[in-house]
């Protein structure tokens, strides 16, 4: 069990933006022994250019100039290496370089334009950090993230990134430049380093980051954010290219006509009306016999089963040039079904849908480049309504999908060749999905409630009532002295609090409690006899002057000051029960009056269901964003006690984010976690989230990626 509040969250957050200097030094170091290298490799490089440089030229005069600067970059080369070096350890220790200096005179007004010199320096390093960047990709996006994560900031500019290209190269220029060498020279000798460096930078990156993952620094780092609110789109021409790339493969010559769409040129058979029709028809006696798709939860068969099926439309339009756009649907459809987050339910569903998609992509020419398109909503928009069932489980009697499989049953007897059916069918499917959403509302409806009493119970609730509870839990005192603290304490504590809130009177009546409970502890008097001889007198006044606000008389107040003294007299005298056993019932009531101090400072921390884990600070403001961006709705895989993995929605976040409720698609309340929780249950992949851009689409864009571009650009 634990817990969680707003106000620890913004307390967390503050601790977490802590600078992991550790591991910021251990990559330092690591920096300062790559430098050495390169420079080593670049001024062998640099010599041998300038060299050649000076050799191959007819002109003497060049030659001549060229041998010159080649003379002061050998006498000179020490000196710079030096310079370089100790530039980048001030650097890497937050020091100013000479390379700072230089910037901060180029950022300084000036209202005359930028020189020719001042140009082109700036654009050898913006090209040189701009090629790190791009060449580096993921690695790079990764190590921005943890160098975040490590330096505590949730945004940092490219100049502020620990290790970046940019600063290291505006070093390494800004002493070459100290060459007697013209600029162009030094500008060419800078392109030398950047050829060098380049390849060792990405190698540091990528080392970098798998060390940090081993250093349990952002181990389970998504660069790609599961939400995404667009798509890139592709013209009609990438899937002409794409199609006709394919078609060629399986023998057909190409010219300019696009799949699915009206086209001249080429060798391939074009598809006249005549052709069409009886394609369509040939194609349409197949989809007949989707209905004999092999069970949900035997993958294997069904992949085999709509490969083979995807083959007899592939011979039915052999020769053609829909041969490409057949091989284009069927290895979108290969990509859905080695989709993880499918279940198998829905898998079959959608393999089933196959031949009428591919019948609607030779039909429409839209069908590829219109993310509207009815039978790309409906394909999309059944497979989102599932996102809640389990990839493995076994779905009985459930509406959505007994209402989806009528769906796609009517689509494989009625589809022929008019693709309006699309429009009913997905106006049909929105009313199945409203129904569903609207039973499976009352399921959540009921959690939502429930957690929302518990909130606002807790948000009234009676501090001092709890304060007390914890402090007397496990505590064996007399009948009269407990029910003293248990009932008119109480009450005090309770008037103070209602009356001025957490005022000076409501912590220090919480303190009298405390130490009055502290002092009756057996062993005490023996392991802390100064500090009880001490307190004791002024505690016992401030008991006095509590009593006699609670409206006991001054016989009632001797009586039960009397009565303390009497219990404080028994243990006197050296313990006849064991001193450890009386030690570790100290220790005991110690952990609890830490608890109870803390309701005296600030309420209590709603309660959550969750398992306790150790918090690393070194990655959690990475997390604790991406928890403070979720919304309701969003789903997530879940990690069982069993190391198995169940759906669940993110259906309720109560109190602004003091508890994250998860149910699963049949409306059940299946996890909750505090923020701070949830944070690390993301890090440890024990809480994935579910991408939520439609699966159509998704498959498309993946598809065309992986076909590659450089065909299309061609």
């Amino acid at each position: 069990m634990s817990s969680a509040t707003v106000t620890q969250i913004g307390k967390h957050r503050k601790n977490s933006r802590k600078i992991d200097t550790v591991r910021l030094g251990a990559l330092a170091n690591r920096f300062k022994n790559f430098v050495p290298v390169v420079l080593d490799s670049f001024f062998i490089e640099a010599d041998d250019f300038l060299f050649k440089m000076a050799d191959s030229t007819s002109n003497a005069f060049e030659s001549g100039q060229f041998f010159e600067q080649l003379r002061a970059l050998r006498l000179q080369k020490n000196d710079i290496r030096t310079a370089i070096i100790n530039n980048v350890d001030r650097w890497l220790n937050g020091d100013h370089t000479p390379a700072d200096q230089a910037q901060a005179s180029e950022e300084k007004p000036n209202l005359s334009l930028l020189d020719d010199v001042a140009l082109e320096r700036t654009l050898a390093i913006d090209s040189f950090a701009a090629r790190t960047i791009e060449r580096s990709g993921n690695e790079w996006l990764a190590f921005h993230e943890r160098m975040l994560a490590l330096t505590g900031e949730k945004n940092l500019s490219r100049k502020d990134i620990p290790f970046n290209a940019e600063i290291f190269g505006e070093i390494v220029l800004t002493e070459l430049e100290t060459l007697e060498s013209k600029l162009s020279t030094v500008l060419m000798l800078f392109r030398k380093f950047d050829g060098i460096a380049l390849p060792k930078l990405l190698e540091f990156y990528q080392r970098s980051n798998v060390w940090l993952i081993e250093e349990g620094v952002l181990p389970n780092l998504n660069l790609h954010a599961p939400h995404k609110p667009s798509l890139p789109t592709h013209d009609p021409k990438t899937f002409a290219t794409l199609g006709a790339s394919l078609a060629s493969a399986q023998g057909v010559s190409i010219g300019a006509a696009v799949p699915g769409m009206p086209g001249a040129g080429g060798n391939g058979v074009m598809v006249d009306a005549g052709l069409l029709s009886s394609m369509m028809a040939s194609i349409s006696q197949l989809q007949a016999q989707t209905v004999a798709a092999p069970s949900a939860h035997n993958l294997d068969a069904l992949k085999d089963w709509t490969a083979s099926q995807a083959k007899e439309v592939t011979r039915q339009t052999q020769g053609t040039l829909e041969a490409g756009t057949v091989s284009l649907v069927a290895m979108l459809f290969e990509y859905i079904l080695d989709d993880k987050n499918l279940s198998a339910h829905m898998k079959q569903l959608l393999a089933r849908m196959q031949i009428p998609i591919i019948k609607v992509a030779i039909l429409d020419k839209d069908f590829f480049t219109d993310t509207d398109h009815s039978a790309r909503l409906l394909l999309n928009r059944m497979a989102r309504s599932a996102t809640g069932w389990n990839p493995g489980a076994a779905i009985e009697n459930d509406m959505l999908l007994d209402g989806m499989e009528k769906i796609v049953s009517r689509l494989a007897h009625e589809f022929d060749d008019d693709v309006t059916v699309f429009d009913e069918l997905l106006t049909e499917f929105d009313q199945l999905l409203e129904g569903y959403e609207a039973e499976l509302s009352k399921q959540v409806e009921e959690v939502k409630a429930v957690e929302q009493q518990a909130f606002e119970a807790h948000q009234k609730q009676d501090r001092a009532r709890i304060f007390m509870d914890t402090l007397l839990a496990n505590e064996a005192l007399p009948d009269s002295l407990y029910k003293l603290l248990d009932v008119n304490w109480y009450q005090l504590m309770r008037s103070i609090f209602n009356s001025s809130g957490e005022s000076k009177g409501w912590k220090t009546s919480g303190r009298i409690a405390k130490e009055l409970v502290w002092s009756l502890q057996p062993s005490v008097q023996i392991t802390h006899r100064a500090r009880f001889e001490q307190l004791v007198p002024k505690l016992l006044e401030g008991f006095a002057n509590g009593l006699k606000a609670c409206r006991f008389s001054e016989a009632q107040i001797n009586s039960a000051l009397a009565e303390v003294k009497n219990y404080h007299a028994l243990y006197a005298q050296p313990l006849n029960e064991s001193i450890w056993e009386a030690q570790e019932k100290l220790d005991r009531f110690e952990e609890a009056s830490k608890v109870a101090d803390a309701v005296i400072e600030e309420p209590a921390p709603l309660k959550v269901d969750e398992p306790v884990v150790q918090i690393k600070n070194a990655d959690l403001s990475y997390y604790m964003d991406q928890v403070e961006s979720l919304s309701e709705d969003q789903w997530f895989d879940i990690e069982q006690s069993d190391g198995s993995y169940e759906r669940g929605r993110l259906s309720c976040i109560v109190g602004a984010g003091s508890k994250y409720v998860f149910t699963n698609y049949a409306g059940e309340k299946i996890a909750e976690r505090s923020a701070i929780g949830l944070a690390m249950s993301m890090r440890n992949d024990q809480f994935r989230l579910i991408a939520e851009d439609p699966l159509f689409d998704r498959m498309i864009d993946t598809l065309v990626e992986d076909l590659g571009q450089d065909s299309v650009t061609q």
